[in-house]
């Protein structure tokens, strides 16, 4: 069983036929109903978490299996990484609006997610109202977040500093 690591969630295990006989699987056997093919990938896992340090850490595991010319089966093992596993980070966004009041209704949507929040600064520049805000959560979060946002105003690639050197800062 020869195992390689093709990147952090991804290994390429090659089963000859021999270790297909021990396990009594083939190609066309494999499924995950079958409990030669479950006891197969136990072993590689085992494997593989001890020669090449990969485990999957609670994540599901998708298999694909390619047939080859030679008798052997080509196993590809992919880690499936799900919101559970991801891990918080920190989005900033700066957004235009129009009018004050488009602003003052989109504050309303950080109401409910005060844990979130790292910053949220208001500002008029050039006659035009700018939200900066920065949110530590989950990549998926962020961007419903980003969606409620602007249905309000527009993504505007003013940066911060720009705002806080020449805007003014308003409370809200």
């Amino acid at each position: 069983m020869f195992i390689e690591q093709l990147d952090q969630n991804k290994i390429k295990v090659t089963v000859n036929a021999t270790e297909q006989e021990e396990y009594g699987v083939t190609y066309e056997s494999m499924t995950y109903s079958d409990g030669n093919t479950r006891r197969l990938c136990e072993r590689i896992m085992e494997k593989a978490k001890r020669e090449i340090g990969f485990n999957v850490n609670g994540a599901k595991l998708l298999v694909e299996a390619r047939k080859s010319t030679d008798g052997s089966v080509t196993l590809f093992l992919s880690k499936i990484i799900t919101s559970e596993n991801e891990k918080d980070e920190l989005f900033g966004q700066t957004v235009k609006f129009e009018t004050f009041d488009d602003m003052v209704d989109c504050c309303n949507i950080f109401d409910s997610l005060s844990e979130d929040i790292a910053t949220v600064d208001s500002y008029i520049l050039s006659g035009k109202f700018y939200l900066y805000f920065e949110i530590l959560c989950k990549k998926n979060r962020a961007a419903g977040l980003l969606r409620s946002v602007l249905e309000y105003g527009e993504k505007s690639h003013v940066s911060k500093e720009i705002l806080c050197e020449y805007g003014k800062r308003i409370e809200i």
